[in-house]
């Protein structure tokens, strides 16, 4: 197992080398920043701090700021090279967001967090600590892969005597342990379901918005080859993963 100090610098490392091609591959990303869009103008926040934590190139914040007139939202990322993929004169913060939030975020009527919460170091007290930050009748909204997740790559693995390397994702009713019943605003749960022609493109597609860290051993090619041809495939013969994404919605 690795120690914090080295995990945090492998993701850090992967998401720089990812910057300048994540646009380009980050669908499931950009369909869940518009979902995303979509909830927050049903809330109706207060104009005032808006902060996108684990911002990465910004799409969602561009989405946020294009949608509401007169609000300029606070980028916080850990990747230096991420956060130059943002628009010129966008506010940015590098930040490692394992340290809890800068000392001078306070009161924001908006903390949105998307595809960010997995990756840091107990997610259940980061959830408290972002919550604390929040003005009074501010929202806390945060979107991430549960531990549903990839039921294909799973049980390809375990019936094939392969070990499962991607990410140990958090379970929801886990996180809400930590959270009091009158904080939770809403839940939503989302599937979403990629299609690729065999596994080793679906694993590039993991690779090239610098997804794909983890602390298992890597994979062989005969394990690789394993892995395609017990892999469910549709009537086409291509493979699927599927994303269980849940949207958890906080409110002071």
């Amino acid at each position: 197992m690795m120690t914090n100090k080295y995990w945090n610098k492998k993701i850090n490392n992967n998401f720089n080398i990812a910057a300048h091609s994540y646009s380009s591959y980050s669908f499931v990303q950009k369909y869940f920043a518009n979902k995303l869009l979509i909830i927050i103008k049903e809330l109706e926040p207060q104009i005032g701090e808006w902060i996108d934590l684990g911002a990465g190139t910004g799409y969602l914040a561009d989405l946020l700021e294009k949608n509401f007139t007169n609000t300029n939202v606070i980028r916080i990322d850990l990747s230096p090279k991420m956060l130059k993929e943002n628009k010129k004169n966008s506010q940015t913060i590098l930040w490692d967001l394992n340290l809890n939030l800068p000392p001078y975020i306070d009161k924001a009527s908006l903390i949105i967090s998307s595809f960010c919460i997995h990756w840091l170091n107990e997610p259940e007290k980061k959830l408290r600590k972002w919550y604390d930050k929040l003005a009074p009748g501010g929202f806390l909204i945060v979107l991430f892969p549960n531990n549903e997740s990839f039921p294909e790559w799973k049980d390809t693995c375990e019936k094939n005597n392969v070990e499962y390397s991607g990410l140990s994702l958090p379970c929801t009713k886990t996180l809400k342990r930590f959270i009091k019943e009158n904080e939770i605003f809403l839940i939503k749960e989302f599937n979403y379901t990629e299609t690729f022609p065999n596994i080793y493109k679906l694993f590039k597609s993991i690779i090239n918005v610098g997804a794909h860290s983890t602390q298992s051993k890597r994979k062989t090619i005969s394990e690789l080859k394993l892995m395609q041809e017990k892999w469910p495939k549709d009537p086409f013969q291509k493979v699927n993963l599927t994303w269980s994404v849940s949207v958890l919605i906080l409110k002071k």
